[in-house]
């Protein structure tokens, strides 16, 4: 078995694939997220089609 090393402050944290189109209340959601991430330490980097499928309204 494969077991990672731990994440350290610095490391990035790379977020792929919602399971569910972004809209809405969940752009702020996410965006809420990601402040909440990176003020404990951590960066993060969204994949370049993370908003492929949100809906713009």
């Amino acid at each position: 078995m494969i077991i990672p090393n731990k994440l350290k402050m610095g490391d990035t944290i790379g977020v792929v694939a919602p399971s569910n189109p972004i809209i809405g209340d969940n752009i702020k959601e996410l965006e809420k997220a990601k402040k909440i991430v990176e003020k404990n330490g951590f960066k993060v980097k969204f994949a370049k089609n993370i908003y492929a499928n949100t809906l713009r309204l």
